[in-house]
Order: structure tokens, then sequence, then C-alpha cells
């Protein structure tokens, strides 16, 4: 019975490696994707899928309504608002509501809103104006 060098095994699986990555190189080297990252998007608008931050919750009448439960906390509120699309910044949201003091003002409830309000007519919604 023959005893197996470790510096053999060492050189086979390098050897193995280097010619593993050569073939990869000499097989990718034409290879060109058929789709691109427009073409699959267009592809799935096109079977109703959309992307994260757009308006998901549209009602009947295109209204977007947000419902704010009495346990939310402001970052739960503003992380609805952001997944609906209302708002861009989460924290820069929270940070507006609370330099107004109006974070114990916003009430549960189902709030609708067009798509269209800035940050500003959001909070006085939430608020009731206050």
């Amino acid at each position: 019975m023959t005893k197996i060098h470790g510096k053999s095994v060492l050189l086979g699986m390098g050897l193995g490696v280097i010619l593993t990555a050569l073939l990869g190189c000499i097989f990718f080297l034409g290879y060109t994707p058929e789709m691109d990252e427009a073409k699959v998007k267009s592809l799935a608008k096109k079977y109703g899928m959309i992307e994260p931050g757009e308006i998901t919750r549209i009602g009947v009448n295109g209204k977007i309504s947000i419902e704010v439960e009495e346990s939310d906390t402001l970052a739960q509120i503003a992380k609805k608002l952001q997944d609906t699309g209302l708002i861009k910044e989460n924290m820069q949201f929270q940070l507006k509501v609370l330099n107004q003091k109006a974070e114990d003002k916003i009430f549960p409830g189902v709030y609708k809103f067009s798509g269209n309000e800035n940050e500003q007519e959001i909070i006085n919604s939430l608020t009731g104006g206050q």
C-alpha cells in the first residue's frame, strides 16, 4: 500500500483549480446575456409585478389607504408610508414629526391619501391638522 503525500494532494488540487478557472474563462469568453435589467423589469410589469416602493395599497376609488393601529409606533407608521410610496425617506419623516412634537397627536384609524401629498400634508392628515 502506498502512502499519499500531502504535497501531491495540494499540487493536484491547485492544478484542478487552475484548469477549472481557465475552462470557465474560455466558456464565458463570448457570452452575452440575452436579457438585461430593463427587459426583465418591462416583462415583470407586463405580468403585473411592481417594484418595491411603488404604490401598493390603492383602493377602488384610487385612494391609498393606510391603517394606523393603536399599538403602532412612529417608526411603524413611517414604514407603512414608505412601503406605499407616500414618503421617500423614513427617518427624515420621523424627524419632521418629532421636531413638530406631533408623534402623540397621531390617532388610530384609516387614512386615505391621493398619492401626491408632501410630507407636511401627510403629517397634517395624520394629526388632524393640529
